[in-house]
């Protein structure tokens, strides 16, 4: 009769699959020593097919890499939106006091309100091409199956947008 094994003694075990660092042996070991229970190499190979642990890992990182991208396109958001509000600011700015012409000169009422003009603008074209990014990226982790691919093409992408960021 084969034998019986707690929920955490699996969930731990399932939990060193996911790292991706530990071979069946190593996992067997780690949990052996954690729980004081004899689990074996051939268990861990038996929970790997039975509880389908390789569906539940792509499962896994699917949503972990669906998370950082939302995280990610969250974060550009906020920055544009503060952006946005910034040049929206600048402009509101510049209108009142063309109107009231408080500048010392028109011209400059005029080039403050130009600049928080451009601003808005360049922040739409951002959004925009932002937008175009995330369909690109959203079609990739669709498409692509193999999970160390997406992380770097990810990866790649984060310091693309850093590098756009800074300029």
């Amino acid at each position: 009769m084969p034998k019986k094994f707690s929920r955490q003694v699996r969930d731990r075990a399932f939990k060193l699959y996911l790292d991706d660092t530990y071979s069946a042996r190593e996992i067997a070991e780690q949990v052996s020593q954690e729980f004081r229970v004899a689990v074996t190499t051939p268990t861990i190979y038996s929970w790997i097919r039975t509880l389908d642990w390789d569906t539940k890992k792509k499962e896994t990182e699917a949503k972990a890499m669906q998370k950082m991208q939302e995280d990610e396109s969250t974060k550009i958001a906020r920055m544009q939106e503060e952006h946005q509000e910034l040049y929206k600011t600048v402009r509101d700015k510049a209108g009142i006091e063309l109107n009231s012409l408080t500048f010392e000169r028109a011209f400059d009422a005029v080039k403050a309100l130009d600049i928080g003009i451009q601003g808005e603008r360049q922040v739409a074209e951002g959004l925009i091409n932002v937008q175009f990014i995330q369909d690109v990226v959203n079609i990739l982790v669709d498409e692509i199956e193999d999970v160390e691919l997406i992380k770097r093409i990810a990866t790649k992408l984060k310091v693309l947008m850093a590098s756009k960021d800074n300029e």
